[in-house]
C-alpha cells in the first residue's frame, strides 16, 4: 500500500493546519519547526510544505507566526 502523501490528515495536526495551496515554498516553517513536524515537496514543477509527523505538534505556532503567506492556520480543534 502506497502512503498518502496528499491526503487531508496530512494537512493539519490537533494545532495546526495547511494550505498547500498558499505555500510557495520559501521553507522558512521548516527552519523555525523544533519538532521536525514540517516536511517539503521539492518537484520541479510542484514544490510547498508537508505536514509529515502530526503527532510531533507540539502546538508551539511558529509555523503560523513565521509563515508571511498565510499558509498555516490555528487548527479549528486547538480553538
Amino acid at each position: 500500500m502506497r502512503p498518502k502523501l496528499f491526503s487531508r490528515e496530512r494537512a493539519q495536526t490537533l494545532y495546526i493546519q495547511l494550505d498547500t495551496g498558499k505555500c510557495k515554498a520559501c521553507w522558512k516553517c521548516l527552519q523555525g519547526c523544533k519538532n521536525q513536524v514540517i516536511g517539503k515537496v521539492e518537484l520541479l514543477w510542484h514544490k510547498h510544505a508537508l505536514i509529515v509527523k502530526p503527532d510531533a505538534c507540539s502546538g508551539c505556532l511558529n509555523c503560523v507566526n513565521t509563515c508571511q503567506y498565510g499558509a498555516y492556520s490555528i487548527s479549528d480543534g486547538a480553538k
